[in-house]
């Protein structure tokens, strides 16, 4: 008979985001190049390939709060890495309802501070400020 493996709602995982003392870790299994592509604010990456290697390392306390996030491919795989999780000695493992892709639904979004900058358009410049510079005489320098 398999074993009910627990599972949090993305909402659930809001919550515990906004909390000062963070009593959860996120770990993410999917490949390297999806986490890259899109991942949780804070959360881990761990391909799952790697998590006998690599997850003691990264995340050593095993009596914290292990939340995994898995892509669509890997639902058939849950059982798997949660065996694997417990054999690590990792005994408060839950997995993202929906995983990735659910997140995706409800996740608050956040830029990068370099995509929340201004273009130079966006601040008023029109390039007529460099119509009257003698671009020879800019102060006694070449603009170029």
């Amino acid at each position: 008979m398999p074993t009910k493996i627990p599972h949090v709602t993305c909402e659930h995982l809001v919550e515990l985001g906004k909390k000062e003392q963070k009593e959860h870790v996120v770990v993410d299994v999917r490949d390297f190049v999806e986490y890259e592509a899109g991942h949780i604010k804070d959360s881990l990456s761990v391909p799952q390939r790697e998590l006998t290697t690599n997850l003691e390392t990264l995340v050593p306390d095993k009596n914290g709060r292990v939340i995994v996030v898995a892509g669509p491919t890997q639902e058939p795989e849950i059982e798997t890495i949660h065996q694997t999780l417990t054999d690590l000695g990792y005994d408060k493992v839950e997995f993202l309802a929906g995983g990735f892709d659910a997140w995706c639904e409800i996740a608050p979004i956040e830029l990068e501070a370099d995509l929340l900058e201004k273009t130079p358009e966006e601040k008023g410049f029109t390039g007529d400020e460099l119509a009257d510079i003698d671009p020879e005489k800019a102060d006694g320098e070449p603009l170029l």
